[in-house]
């Protein structure tokens, strides 16, 4: 019902322009002195004229209509394709939640959709981010450490990490570096092939966890200067002597 009101509005619209110049018209028909039949054929020809002129208009008003509306679907065509360029790059990146629903009805539907699409990317960007960056100590707490653990400097540690991987390589080293300023004997990083796992802290082995005073003393590092850690103390017969603790460094997740 709507949609024929303002059908009927838009064709009252069109005929607007051409009411006077008909009335105009009709009225000098009607009141020149002609004779009753000339009178008739010259309301006809006015008539007519006008006739074809509203379809004139309306038929260039529908080709105006059509060229719109052509146009509005190559401007949501080109947004749909620039959304899908979009989620081709995002499917690269860690995902970030759901990803958003995309509507491409109307221009304004795509617009929030590429809108939508964009937001999202930004989220996953910061998670890669937070992927790609690498584990540390930062110089404070390297400075605690090495203060906290020169006071029982002489255990021995080797701190060992996983092949082909320079993230947990560098890691490793940088344990390595604290250890050795703090008095320990800290060799390594050696390259030690310990499963597919992947995790974020330190792992601690011994070859015996209920006389590893090395591996305790570490623990309680760890856990006072907020440094990552595996719970746990995992026994390994790797290990040549009670004495001897091994840090290792796995893949980050």
């Amino acid at each position: 019902m709507l949609e024929h009101l303002k059908s009927l509005m838009g064709e009252a619209v069109l005929w607007r322009p051409l009411v006077p110049i008909a009335a105009l018209a009709l009225i000098q028909a009607l009141a020149l002195p002609m004779r009753l039949w000339a009178k008739a054929l010259w309301t006809l020809t006015v008539l007519a004229a006008v006739t074809a002129t509203g379809a004139l208009l309306q038929q260039q008003t529908q080709r105006g209509e059509a060229v719109a509306g052509e146009a509005t679907a190559n401007e949501v065509a080109a947004l749909q394709g620039l959304w899908s360029q979009w989620d081709a790059i995002s499917q690269k990146l860690p995902p970030a939640g759901d990803p958003p629903a995309a509507s491409f009805e109307t221009v304004n539907d795509a617009l929030a959709s590429l809108s939508a699409k964009v937001a999202n990317f930004d989220t996953q960007i910061a998670a890669l981010k937070e992927k790609v960056k690498g584990r540390s100590v930062s110089a404070d707490t390297a400075g605690k450490l090495v203060d906290y653990l020169h006071q029982f400097s002489g255990y021995r540690v080797v701190v060992s990490c996983v092949p082909d991987d320079i993230e947990a390589y560098t890691y490793a080293n940088q344990l390595v570096t604290i250890l050795r300023m703090a008095g320990w004997d800290a060799r390594g990083p050696e390259i030690t092939a310990a499963g597919e796992a992947v995790a974020m802290g330190i792992s601690l082995f011994a070859r015996d966890p209920r006389s590893a005073d090395a591996a305790k003393v570490l623990v309680d590092a760890f856990t006072r200067f907020n440094v990552p850690y595996q719970t746990g103390l995992a026994a390994s017969d790797a290990i040549p002597d009670t004495a001897t603790v091994e840090l290792f460094v796995a893949k980050k997740p």
